[in-house]
């Protein structure tokens, strides 16, 4: 893959929990239309995404 998938920090504000989850999983959004080589990258990006976030690092 020669572009690595990046997942935007949504905008400050007040915390809500599930926000951060559903702003996560939204990058897995067109996954269908990704070679099954790059799915490894997305994946990868939504895991840190959440461990970030459920650990309050996000």
């Amino acid at each position: 893959m020669d572009e690595f998938y990046e997942i935007e920090e949504p905008a400050s504000g007040p915390a809500d929990p599930e926000v951060g989850v559903r702003h996560a999983l939204d990058a897995l959004d067109g996954l269908d239309d990704l070679p099954p080589a790059d799915h490894v990258a997305r994946f990868e990006a939504v895991h840190d995404a959440l461990r970030a976030h459920l650990s309050g690092d996000a």
